[in-house]
């Protein structure tokens, strides 16, 4: 799901300045006992939220928390999209999230690739 699709920021900031939106829908996966993996970007710049990953911590440990009560388990993939020069500091948000047993990538397509492998079937 596209959290910067227009349906979503219509008369509010963009999901890369506010991370409310992506916080409620996290939780909100969290909740559907089908939900396995959540992929997740972060995109850094001078446009974006100074502190991305910080925001959704919080939300990331807690839907993980809320899987783990119903005996199952949340596997949280995250891109980050960034340079040095990014006034977020690209090793600090990796480092955050790495921290927080999330796993990191530097492209969307090498998580989406790595989710892909998580999700097939089983061969033992």
């Amino acid at each position: 799901m596209d959290m910067g699709a227009d349906e979503y920021t219509v008369g509010r900031p963009h999901p890369m300045i506010d991370g409310t939106l992506r916080k409620q829908r996290i939780l909100a996966e969290a909740q559907d006992p089908e939900t396995a993996v959540l992929l997740l970007d972060f995109v850094l710049g001078y446009n974006a939220s100074m502190e991305p990953v910080a925001e959704l911590l919080h939300a990331i440990w807690e839907a993980k928390q809320a899987v783990a009560n119903q005996c199952g388990k949340l596997t949280v993939v995250a891109s980050v999209c960034g340079t040095d020069g990014d006034p977020q500091i690209l090793d600090l948000q990796v480092r955050l999230l790495k921290e927080a047993s999330v796993f990191v990538f530097q492209s969307n397509a090498k998580a989406t690739s790595f989710c892909c492998e998580l999700l097939k079937p089983s061969r033992g």
